[in-house]
């Protein structure tokens, strides 16, 4: 019994695991760099993400833990859900009657060394409490 379990449990999990990182990058984007780190050295780390508010400094925001962890966790998995609850709060901390979010991920084209941006994902979110 011990020998089917390290013969061919480990292997299983070890593609278990590798399964659902690559379902949660491709699905809930999901940075490359978290959940096991498989294609981590494909793209650049999350950190250099950029979270973009027009007439906003994001850095001001950052009063408080929610806010911090809120646009933490966005720049870690940008998807939609993840934006919307970050733009939510940030609508609800300045007080605003609209938002306009963005996130964008650095590129390196190494065959060219030209850096350079791209829009993850956006959104334009007006105030529900007219």
């Amino acid at each position: 019994m011990k020998n089917i379990i390290l013969k061919y449990g480990i292997p299983i999990l070890a593609i278990v695991v590798i399964i659902i990182h690559l379902f949660f990058v491709n699905i809930h984007n999901l940075n490359k760099w978290k959940g096991g780190g498989y294609g981590m050295y494909s793209e650049m780390h999350y950190y250099y993400n950029q979270i973009y508010i027009p007439d906003m400094s994001v850095d001001s925001l950052v009063t408080d833990n929610d806010m911090k962890n809120s646009l933490g966790f966005l720049m870690l998995m940008p998807n939609k859900n993840n934006l919307k609850r970050s733009a939510e709060l940030v609508l609800k901390s300045t007080k605003k009657d609209s938002i306009h979010m963005q996130i964008w991920r650095p590129i390196v084209n190494s065959k060219n060394g030209v850096y350079s941006r791209e829009l993850v994902n956006e959104i334009y979110l007006k105030n529900q409490e007219e």
